[in-house]
């Protein structure tokens, strides 16, 4: 699986400057699920040295986040500057289960053109899973 990243930007003013963050997040670095969605205002913050109890960052937390540039599965999940954290973590737990499953059936089965027999690749999902429900 390739590097999941995302550009995080954002320009705000504040006490008459202007503040123009930009990072590179590597989301590769959390874990997968909604409920873990970074703190992107966080991360850009600490990237521009911005104090997370000053007024600075009060206003940037005020203003949002654009995002762009996103490689990996990620990029599936911008868009018009938007990024879908949701649909970011069931892709990348979907193609962490089809990696898993790839791998113990090619040995057997051959490589082939998976993409080419959707019926197939969805067998070995659902085969795989249900051995890991049934393993928990």
């Amino acid at each position: 699986m390739s590097a999941n990243t995302v550009r995080a930007r954002v320009s705000f003013s504040f006490r008459g400057e202007t503040h123009h963050l930009d990072s590179v997040v590597d989301l590769d670095r959390f874990p997968g699920g909604p409920e873990a969605m970074p703190d992107f205002h966080r991360l850009l913050a600490q990237s521009a040295g911005i104090d997370p109890h000053s007024y600075l960052y009060e206003v940037l937390e005020s203003h949002e986040i654009e995002f762009s540039d996103a490689t990996g599965v990620a990029a599936r999940c911008c868009d018009d500057g938007k990024f879908d954290w949701a649909r970011f973590a069931h892709d990348v737990s979907e193609e962490r289960d089809w990696e898993v499953a790839r791998a113990v059936s090619e040995p057997l089965i051959g490589a082939c053109d998976w993409d080419a027999k959707p019926d197939l690749k969805a067998a070995l999902l659902a085969v795989y899973r249900a051995g890991r429900a049934a393993a928990s």
